[in-house]
Parts: structure tokens; C-alpha cells; sequence
């Protein structure tokens, strides 16, 4: 049996937990501890940066609390990045964005603005382990479901969590469709009907 990892040091009698119920700065109360993978525990802020990508110039400066998700701020950075534009007769299109900003209430949210968040142009990669295909099982954007190798057709079911507690969307086929099947041996062999869990695009929840 594997212990858990550790951080660095954090076995020393003198070692402390660093957190914002633990720690603040008396000449700064606003700042907070952010927590990144890799990076130490510090009192720090968020600073998000707005660039026009075709002529590389700063179109939008702000600062958040440490202690939040990049993606929770999209909302605001996009609705004061609109408004100054609009201010100045331009119109925002497109949005590209790194992975920490992506869940489905902004996706949702974009689309509602008719900003482009997805190829050729805008982009927000989806987190994590989010695949959209599964290899012999094409799927179907508009009737949300995937299809097998013999036709049959596995549309959405439920939601489900993986053990890591994201969220999973759960496609099934009938365990009518299964049953015969001469490719049930090595498709699905211990279960009544085939079965397809694919990660979401909702870490904040649905």
C-alpha cells in the first residue's frame, strides 16, 4: 500500500498549514493564499490580462481574490471587456482562453453572447480528461448520443461522478440491442447492454 504524496517538508513538527483560515496580511486583508499545482502557497492575487490577438494591445487589466477559480471570473473579465469595446464601436466575436477558464455555465454563458469559443478562431480547451470521441463509437452532437460498430444507437441516460467526484455523463444502449449481439463477448462482456462514460464540461457543477 502507497501513502499519499506530500508536500515537501510537510512531515516536519514545525511544518504548518497554509490557508486563508490560518493566515492573512495585516497591511493587506484583501489578498489571499492561492493554491496551484506545482507552485508554492503564498498571499497573492489573480490578474487577468485581456490582449486583441491580432495587434497584440491590452484591452483589459483586473485583479481578483487568489482564493477563486480562474474560471468563475470569465463572466465579469467578458462583460467589462464588452462594455469597454462597445464604448469604443468594436464588438467582441471570439474569445480564446487557457483550459482554467473552462466549464459549462461559461460555455453556455458565451454562446447565450454569441461569442465564438470553438474552432477555426475562438478557443477555451476543455479541462481535465474531457474527450469528445470515443474511438469506434461515433457520436451525434445534435441527438446527443453515440452509435456502436453494428448501428445501435446509445443515446444520454443519466450523470454520474468518477472517483475523483467530475462529472460524467452516462450514454446506454437497450439491453435488447446487446443481447444477441456477436460482439458482446468483447464489448461489453460482464454487463447487460453497452455502455459509454464520457467526462463533462461541468467541474463547477451542473
Amino acid at each position: 500500500m502507497q501513502s499519499a504524496p506530500t508536500t515537501l517538508g510537510a512531515s516536519n513538527e514545525k511544518a504548518q498549514l497554509l490557508s486563508n483560515k490560518t493566515h492573512y496580511s495585516p497591511t493587506d486583508p484583501d489578498a489571499r493564499i492561492s493554491i496551484k499545482p506545482g507552485k508554492a502557497r503564498k498571499l497573492n492575487y489573480n490578474c487577468s490580462l485581456a490582449v486583441d490577438t491580432a495587434e497584440g494591445i491590452i484591452s483589459h487589466v483586473q485583479a481578483d481574490f487568489a482564493d477563486g477559480r480562474d474560471s468563475q471570473t470569465l463572466p465579469d473579465i467578458t462583460l467589462k471587456l464588452q462594455q469597454w469595446l462597445v464604448h469604443n464601436e468594436l464588438h467582441l466575436e471570439e474569445l480564446l482562453a487557457d483550459s482554467g477558464y473552462s466549464n459549462g455555465s461559461n460555455y453556455a454563458l458565451l454562446e447565450q453572447w454569441k461569442i465564438t469559443v470553438g474552432p477555426p478562431r475562438g478557443w477555451i480547451p476543455v479541462f481535465g480528461q474531457y474527450k469528445s470521441q470515443i474511438e469506434g463509437f461515433p457520436y451525434d452532437p445534435e441527438e446527443d448520443r453515440f452509435t456502436c460498430s453494428e448501428g445501435k444507437r446509445l443515446p444520454f441516460k443519466t450523470f454520474d461522478k468518477n472517483a475523483e467526484g467530475g462529472w460524467l455523463k452516462v450514454y446506454r444502449a437497450d439491453y435488447q440491442d446487446c443481447k444477441h449481439c456477436p460482439l458482446k463477448l468483447s464489448c461489453v462482456p460482464k454487463r447487460r447492454s453497452a455502455a459509454a462514460a464520457m467526462p463533462t464540461a461541468y467541474p463547477d457543477g451542473l
